[in-house]
C-alpha cells in the first residue's frame, strides 16, 4: 500500500481580494511551511501527492512533492484550458507556468464534462480526491492552506479538511494560515 497525501487549499488571492486569504507576497513562507510538513512525513518515492491544480496550495504542494520523488496525480475540475483560465492564471505572475510544469510530470484526469453544474465540479474533485487517497492509503495524510473558515462557495478548503477527517490534533492533517496581515 502507498502512502496517500493530499495537498490543497486556498487560491493566492487576486489583487484587492478582501478579506485576503492568501497574498502573493505570503507564497514564499506559505512554501517552507509546506516544504517542512512534507520532510516531517518523510514524503518521496512512494508517496503519491493528489492535489486539484490551483494556483496556490495545490501547485506549491505538487511542486514540492515532485522535487521529491514522489507521484502526483492532478485531478481536474474542468479541462486544463478552463481550468487554467478560472483557477490558475494570474497577471504577472508564473502560476500557469507552474501549472504546465506540473501537468507534463503529474498524472492527469479531468471531470468528465456534464459531470456537475458550475462551481459543483469542485465539489465532486474534491471528493474525488479524498476517495482516491482512503483508496490508496486507510489514514490518508494533506497539507491544507486554510484560514479556518467557510469559503466563497461549493467545493472549497473547508469541504475537503471536512472530507478528510478534521484533525486538530496535526497528526494527519497540518493546517498552514498564511496570515494576510504578515510583511
Amino acid at each position: 500500500m502507498r502512502r496517500a497525501l493530499v495537498v490543497g487549499g486556498h487560491l493566492v488571492d487576486r489583487p484587492g481580494r478582501v478579506p485576503p486569504r492568501f497574498p502573493q507576497h505570503r507564497v514564499e513562507a506559505v512554501t517552507a511551511a509546506m516544504g517542512a510538513a512534507l520532510d516531517a512525513w518523510e514524503v518521496g518515492p512512494g508517496t503519491t501527492v493528489i492535489c486539484g491544480g490551483a494556483r496556490g496550495a495545490d501547485l506549491i504542494g505538487a511542486g514540492l512533492a515532485l522535487e521529491r520523488g514522489a507521484a502526483v496525480r492532478l485531478r481536474l475540475a474542468l479541462p486544463p484550458a478552463e481550468f487554467a483560465r478560472r483557477s490558475v492564471d494570474l497577471p504577472g505572475t508564473g502560476w500557469h507556468a507552474r501549472f504546465e510544469e506540473v501537468r507534463a510530470r503529474a498524472e492527469v484526469e479531468v471531470l468528465p464534462a456534464g459531470a456537475a453544474v458550475g462551481d459543483e465540479v469542485f465539489v465532486l474533485v474534491n471528493a474525488w480526491m479524498a476517495e482516491e487517497a482512503y483508496a490508496l492509503d486507510e489514514r490518508p495524510r494533506a497539507v491544507v492552506v486554510w484560514d479556518g473558515r467557510t469559503g466563497d462557495g461549493p467545493g472549497g478548503t473547508a469541504d475537503l479538511v471536512a472530507l478528510l477527517g478534521r484533525d486538530d490534533a496535526g497528526a494527519r492533517i497540518r493546517i498552514i494560515h498564511p496570515d494576510p496581515t504578515a510583511p
